[in-house]
This record gives C-alpha cells, structure tokens and sequence, in this order.
C-alpha cells in the first residue's frame, strides 16, 4: 500500500499510457516563439536568402533535436537560420540569411557537417552488421577452433 498520493499517481501512470497521454493533453500549449532580428544583423541582408534542404535526422544531429544550437551557429557566423520542416517529407527546409560569401560558408558548413554524420551512421550500421555477425559465427559453432594438444 502507498501513502504518498503523489507516488501513486506515477505508479499509476507507469501502469496506463493512456492516462499520461491524456493529462499531457490536457497541459496548456507552450507560448510561440516571436523570432526578432538581433540587433548586429542589418535588414538589408534579410533580402536574398539561400534555402536548401536536409533530411530531418541530420538536422537533429546538427542542431540538436531542440534546435537549441541555432542561435550560437549564428552568432559565430554572422548569418540568420531558420530551420522548418517540409510537410511532404522527411526533410528540413534550411534558410540561410546574410552576405553572399556568409551564405556560401555557413551551407558548405552545414553541408560538411551533414555528410560527417551520414559516414558516421553509416559506420555504425556497418559495426552493427560486423558485431552481429560475429555473435551469430559464436554461437553457431560451439567446438573450439583450436583444440588444445
């Protein structure tokens, strides 16, 4: 028996997914973010932007699934980004605003970064594959390779 209101209530909710789904819903809606232009930027470098897209989990790993590396990339670049994603797809639609070469740096950064983590997951499916066929030669064979004389 639990004493703690409180504690039964979590017991419960590890027990019903329904019911926390339910009292997340019911949780007032987080205020929209007003995106302003900063005070360094000059309007009119708002004028041109360069868009390119990404597939949605590459912007995860670069801008964190928050996004909350945004304003930091574009403090140490000099440019405004805006992420947003594309209904049709899995993708990320990337707007970059600033001077020409500004824009060029920070896509073939973006673009860098991306490629970085598409070879990193690549390798890790690869690791994967390797380490589990392993396991299966392992348990396959259950002689010793090399008897011991």
């Amino acid at each position: 028996m639990v004493d703690d209101p409180g504690a039964a209530e979590a017991s419960r909710d590890k027990r019903s997914p329904a019911h926390s789904l339910e009292r997340l819903l019911q949780e007032p809606l987080p205020p929209p973010q007003i995106r302003i232009r900063p005070w360094w930027f000059p309007v009119q470098e708002l004028r041109d932007p360069l868009v390119f897209y990404l597939e949605a989990w590459q912007a995860d790993a670069i801008f964190g699934p928050d996004r909350a590396v945004i304003p930091e990339m574009e403090w140490m670049s000099q440019a405004l980004l805006t992420v947003n994603m594309v209904d049709s797809e899995n993708l990320v639609e990337i707007t970059v605003f600033g001077r020409p070469s500004v824009q060029s740096r920070v896509k073939n950064m973006l673009l860098g970064l991306a490629w970085f983590h598409r070879e990193r997951r690549a390798r890790a499916e690869k690791m994967k594959r390797l380490e589990e066929t392993l396991k299966a030669r392992a348990s396959g064979s259950n002689t010793p390779q090399h008897p011991i004389a």
